[in-house]
């Protein structure tokens, strides 16, 4: 029988089989963010994990525990069965934690003998040093693709780049006396790319046929002499990013050690941003948005900077302008998105300060986006067609816009967020091929022999500074934030620095964790 002293719930056996579940599970999990993600990043990361996640899609969410869980339901399997089997084989312990079968040689000797069947402590062995290795090959996996330690070494090296190049934004900018309207639509991942190799694209189909149209009839600065874009900066990788980065001047960085940010706390309180600025002039700040704004830290953001009116999936549920169970891909999608603006700037047109209606798409999400009901099925690929029907219903939009009276009081800014984060859509391109992010200005005042469109070298951070100079809003020097007004002649940071400011933005900066994380927006510029 088994001796009493013996334990099969040895806690070192236990801790084996706990290293080697957690293992596992965090081997799956950042496979299922390599597979899933291009381009994802390791300050998106911890940014994501420090925010809300309430409002996120529930599908990406789902698949994301399916891939992570169904392995390790296996696994706890194969562990049961082999810890159960081993304890009822056991039926004498001379060693501890040892399994051992006793018999009798011969009635002569009577000698009773002893072999060990199969040890505890080899199986703590397997099962610890399974998980040492799965979790080296974790860790290989994650730094090979999410550059971890390049991103724990620039925590600790601090850069002066931000310091020395910041430019704050509130007294180095006078409004006009009449204040002009701006529609400010980002688009979901929305890439250059999309575009026809003979356009400026990547691709042997223009998907973006109407949304080039715009871009060449308006106003679009370009990296090329064709259809281009601007290249995505540092901290500005993903959707929040990419908005406080073009609200800004500033890449959204939160370092490793730095606080959680919850629903209620404070969302950079020392920053200064477009919506800040707005609302000192009077403006009636709006966001519409087609998911739960609490995602990602932008109701907090916006709310926040700028005093925005938030009318996101919740707004449109409360106030019946969707069915109250209704829900798809992220919360509803883009044509019912574009149906509430309507309304929204009927209404913003009849009160008497002047309007900022900021809009952001969701259709064009990784991973394949989400093919609604008007979308036709032209290509193979789910992406594709849902790029192109994209495409077809922001020029719709504008077309109605155009049509309005408070049209021409009115600045239409058009960019996209980030890069696309579709894992495999754009395997094939040309890898020489510089990706870029859509952007255009629609009744901007501007006239092209007063500007250089082509071959400029910009990032995100430069959005800031253009869009408010689309509103005929005096930038001294032509410099906030980290940006540079592209309606001007002065030269941005990329085309001075070239990509050096990248690995500089990558570093830590005091200056940015005191002044704009835990400052009071009482910084001062330090370029004259």
């Amino acid at each position: 029988m088994m001796n009493k002293k013996t334990k099969s719930k040895d806690p070192m056996l236990v801790a084996g089989y706990v290293a080697l579940i957690l293992a596992v599970g965090l081997y799956r999990l950042v496979e299922w963010a390599r597979l899933s993600f291009s381009d994802l990043t390791l300050d998106q990361i911890i940014f994501h994990v420090k925010v809300p996640l309430d409002g996120a899609d529930t599908t990406m969410v789902g698949s994301a525990l399916k891939y992570v869980l169904t392995p390790i339901g296996y696994l706890l399997i194969i562990i049961l069965i082999v810890h159960t089997v081993h304890s009822r084989i056991l039926i004498r312990s001379t060693y501890r934690y040892n399994l051992i079968f006793s018999f009798k040689l011969t009635e002569k000797y009577k000698k009773e003998v002893t072999i060990r069947i199969l040890p505890f402590r080899l199986i703590k062995t397997v099962a610890l040093f399974s998980a040492l290795v799965i979790l080296l090959s974790s860790f290989i996996t994650a730094d090979k693709n999410f550059n971890v330690l390049s991103y724990v070494k620039n925590q600790y090296e601090d850069s002066l780049f931000i310091e020395e190049n910041y430019v704050e934004p509130s007294t180095n900018t006078t409004f006009p006396k009449k204040k002009r309207n701006l529609i400010y639509i980002y688009l979901e991942s929305l890439e250059n790319t999309f575009s026809s190799k003979s356009k400026g694209g990547a691709l042997e189909t223009d998907l973006i046929e109407e949304l080039s149209a715009l871009a060449q009839e308006n106003i679009s600065f370009s990296n090329s002499d064709k259809l281009g874009g601007f290249e995505q900066a540092v901290g500005a990788g993903w959707t929040m990013g990419a908005m406080f980065a073009q609200s800004t001047g500033l890449p959204l960085n939160i370092p490793i050690d730095g606080n959680s940010m919850s629903k209620h706390s404070e969302f950079f309180p020392g920053v200064i941003s477009m919506g800040d600025l707005l609302e000192k002039e009077g403006y009636s700040n709006n966001l519409l948005i087609g998911s739960d704004a609490v995602f990602g830290g932008r109701k907090n953001f916006f709310e926040q900077h700028g005093n925005y009116n938030i009318y996101d999936y919740n707004y449109a549920k409360d106030n019946k302008l969707i069915p109250e169970d209704y829900f798809v891909f992220w919360g509803y999608e883009d044509h019912k998105l574009f149906d509430i603006a309507k309304i929204k700037l009927s209404e913003l047109h009849q009160q008497e300060e002047p309007f900022n209606l900021t809009m952001l798409t969701v259709d064009t999400h990784a991973e394949d986006g989400y093919l609604c009901d008007l979308c036709s099925h032209t290509y193979d690929d789910q992406y594709a067609n849902v790029i192109s029907c994209s495409s077809k219903q922001i020029a719709e939009f504008i077309e109605w816009v155009q049509k309005q009276v408070f049209y021409e009081n009115t600045s239409i800014v058009i960019v996209g967020d980030h890069l696309t984060m579709d894992s495999d859509f754009l395997d094939d391109i040309d890898p020489d091929y510089q990706r870029t992010i859509y952007n255009a200005f629609i009744n901007s005042g501007f006239e092209d022999k007063d500007i250089t469109k082509k071959n400029r070298q910009f990032n995100t951070y430069d959005i800031f500074p253009t869009v408010l100079a689309t509103m005929n809003v005096e930038i001294k020097n032509n410099r906030l934030g980290l940006g540079t007004n592209l309606f001007s002649q002065e030269e941005t940071l990329l085309e001075k620095y070239g990509r050096d400011m990248n690995l500089e933005l990558a570093k830590n900066s005091k200056y940015y964790q005191e002044n704009f994380i835990y400052g009071n927006g009482t910084v001062e510029s330090s370029v004259e």
